[in-house]
């Protein structure tokens, strides 16, 4: 208890003037010049009216400011929910096309146009998107970025000539996992769990299914040097 008078005076320079003044006005009664005690009340009044206001100012300026926050996330998340759940979406098909391509197995249907993630409309330009916390808009700005180049893998490979379906599904797959782990962040930052709960409880979280989608990439990369080694062990020691 002590300390808590020094300290809230060294932090508010204004109060401590303000004390300052007041307690000089008080010694000018006690010696009797009512006319330097009358000025530095005044004083001391002004100051700590100053410093009022100042206070004041603060407190407004951080609840327009938490305010502004707030509002700019509110803004920009159901976007990005949109963004993470296309995510997953193509993390499937390109799963399920490296699986089939590393094993052997009939290919699947889909086209070029399914492996493309969707690019954010309110990035960068909207005006809310300045507003955000600076660790979330860098998280943003990571994920939103890894889109681009997750975009350009799916173009430059997709349907590549003399490429082997296993090494064009490989690099989509890791560029989809390298965007799923910019997003994970991103979903507790933007609360996505809390606003946009699965509608089965067998679904799980967004932050559950991306965990579970990078689980079943490192075992499907797995199964495939399995499958790969068993190969060349059949090649190198034929059945008799």
């Amino acid at each position: 208890m002590d300390e808590l008078i020094p300290r809230a005076l060294r932090r508010n320079p204004h109060l401590a003037l303000s004390a300052l003044l007041f307690f000089g006005g008080i010694l000018g009664l006690a010696y009797g010049v009512p006319a330097i005690a009358g000025a530095l009340f005044g004083a001391g009044a002004t100051m700590l009216g100053g410093w009022i206001t100042l206070t004041n100012t603060q407190q407004a300026s951080a609840a327009e400011k938490s305010r502004r926050e707030s509002d700019a996330k509110r803004y920009l998340t159901p976007e990005l929910f949109r963004v993470i759940t296309r995510l997953l979406y193509v993390h499937q098909r390109a799963i399920a096309n490296y699986s089939c391509a590393a094993l052997g197995h009939e290919m699947p249907k889909d086209e070029k146009v399914d492996f493309q993630p969707i690019m954010p409309v309110l990035y960068p330009d909207a005006p809310q998107f300045h507003n955000l916390p600076g660790d979330d808009a860098v998280a943003l700005v990571e994920l939103y970025d890894s889109l681009h180049v997750l975009s350009g893998t799916v173009t430059d490979w997709y349907g590549r000539p003399s490429t082997l379906p296993v090494q064009i599904f490989h690099a989509i797959l890791h560029g989809v996992d390298q965007s799923l782990k910019q997003a994970q962040p991103c979903v507790p930052r933007f609360d996505i769990d809390k606003l946009y709960p699965p509608k089965h409880a067998s679904e799980g979280t967004i932050s559950q299914r991306i965990a579970v989608a990078l689980q079943h990439s490192d075992k499907a990369r797995e199964n495939h040097i399995k499958h790969f080694e068993e190969q060349q062990k059949n090649v190198q020691e034929p059945k008799k």
